[in-house]
């Protein structure tokens, strides 16, 4: 945040603009690419005959999206910024591609049940002798 002294809130606010477009972008682009792939399931989505139009209108769209917030001067920070995010983006993905692959081909959070509440200190049960411990005796019985 050093190159942005004072009015930080419209670059940050134009860096958010730029961002999803670029994502936008990259999603068009691999679209297509995996559609082509052999072994197309049958009865899976498809435009018909309005898929070419759609994929060469998206791009079209999405630079022009680009376009607009990035080529006034005042834009040169958040373009940094991007820059700065996707570098950071681009430097973590091979490491974590390096060092934990296993991570990367999980689902986060499939080996845990989210729905099932955690127990808590109150729910522990204390270490007692069997002498001590409590015995659940259940009502109406001698």
């Amino acid at each position: 945040m050093v190159a942005l002294p004072g009015a930080a809130l419209p670059e940050l606010i134009t860096a958010s603009t730029i961002l999803p477009a670029l994502v936008y972008g990259a999603v068009i682009v691999l679209c297509p690419a995996v559609r082509r792939r052999p072994g197309r399931r049958e009865g899976a989505f498809g435009l018909g005959r309005l898929e070419l139009p759609v994929a060469v209108c998206a791009p079209a769209r999405t630079m022009l999206a680009l376009f607009v917030p990035v080529t006034p001067r005042e834009a040169l920070v958040p373009v940094v910024v991007v820059a700065g995010l996707l570098l950071l983006g681009g430097l973590f993905f091979p490491g974590m591609l390096l060092s934990d692959r296993r991570s990367l081909d999980a689902e986060p959070g499939a080996d845990t049940d989210w729905w099932r509440p955690r127990p808590g200190p109150a729910d522990r049960k204390p270490d007692l002798p069997p002498a001590l411990r409590p015995t659940f005796v259940p009502p109406g019985s001698p």
